[in-house]
């Protein structure tokens, strides 16, 4: 179904939590199954290299219910098992994955670091790529992370580049702020917020100082 395609965008299944929602681990996949009206076995699997499948069985005749993948069939209860097969699927991808919408090995670092240390994970607030860190207690954000035309950050090139965006101490901004690798707030207060370009010619672990900084300073 189109839609199962469209809500596997960008989303990367997370194993261990694929395992807490139910799923058994066998060789190289991951397999969930569920019964659909009492009459269907639904089956889910997931490769450990991130394929996805589906199949809804009929209990008694032991075979694929097709009629549910023809685009051209469209009753009233084939309509009825799409819903059902999409509630599931939607939730076990809420559950379950992470969006993957960005190139930048440090933004991949990034939020490796955050998820390791904070147990967080980026939050796409707006469908979009553009997501924030934010405590889980008090909601405040600490990191925005978002793709950008260059010239947005005053270069000429308009190549499309990652950011984050932390709230960093303003003395600290003046400092470092130098129009090259860091930059006043994009979308953000300037006085307090500081973005980085994150294109590999600031250290890493530069950055998750920064982070760390961000982070304290919002958990208050």
């Amino acid at each position: 179904m189109e839609e199962v395609d469209n809500l596997l965008k960008n989303q990367v299944f997370d194993f261990s939590k694929l395992l807490s929602y139910g799923f058994q681990e066998k060789a190289n996949y991951f397999e969930y199954q569920t019964i659909i009206f009492e009459k269907f076995n639904l089956i889910i699997t997931i490769s450990k290299e991130q394929k996805f499948s589906y199949q809804v069985i009929d209990r008694n005749t032991k075979e694929e219910y097709l009629p549910l993948k023809v685009v051209t069939i469209n009753g009233d209860f084939v309509g009825k098992v799409r819903s059902r097969v999409l509630e599931v699927i939607q939730d076990i991808i809420i559950k379950c994955s992470n969006k993957d919408v960005y190139v930048s090995n440090q933004t991949k670092q990034i939020i490796k670091y955050v998820k390791e240390k904070y147990q967080e994970d980026p939050e796409y607030l707006w469908n979009d790529e553009n997501a924030v860190f934010r405590h889980q207690e008090n909601k405040k954000w600490y990191g925005v992370l978002m793709p950008i035309s260059k010239d947005k950050l005053g270069f000429k090139e308009k190549d499309l580049v990652e950011i984050i965006d932390l709230k960093i101490n303003p003395d600290k901004i003046n400092r470092l702020v130098n129009n090259e690798n860091y930059f006043r707030g994009y979308h953000m207060n300037k006085k307090y917020w500081l973005t980085i370009l994150l294109d590999g010619k600031v250290d890493i672990q530069d950055i998750y100082e920064l982070i760390d900084e961000s982070y304290n300073s919002n958990n208050k």
